[in-house]
């Protein structure tokens, strides 16, 4: 059984079909020989962050998305990302134990900036 993403609340739910973001931001989360994962981060306006992700599983497998807000959107980068961290613990059966080690470690580094 998956868990509930602790950054949750970070996520704006407001739905609304803008298409796809093509302006945004790389943010490399993982990236070794076996998988890489990277949150692409799109600014809409000064409040208003969208995300997608280019993801290569040890696996084979890959899934990917560029930004947009028909996922609901952020306030600032910094719950962007810990939101997609949080994704990634809460899908953890799908990523190596290496990647979510890596995850974890920017959890704590990025939560940090945030009280700052």
């Amino acid at each position: 059984m998956e868990s509930i993403n602790p950054y949750e609340n970070f996520r704006v739910r407001f739905f609304e079909a803008s298409g796809e973001i093509r302006d945004y931001k790389k943010v490399v989360i993982v990236d070794d020989r076996k998988e890489s994962v990277t949150l692409l981060i799109g600014e809409v306006s000064p409040d208003k962050f969208a995300i997608g992700y280019d993801i290569y599983f040890a696996d084979g497998r890959h899934a990917g998305r560029l930004p947009s807000l028909e996922y609901g959107y952020f306030t600032d980068e910094i719950k962007a990302k810990l939101y997609f961290l949080g994704y990634i613990k809460q899908n953890a059966s799908r990523f190596l134990p290496s990647s979510l080690e890596t995850v974890d470690g920017l959890i704590r580094e990025t939560a940090q900036l945030g009280l700052f």
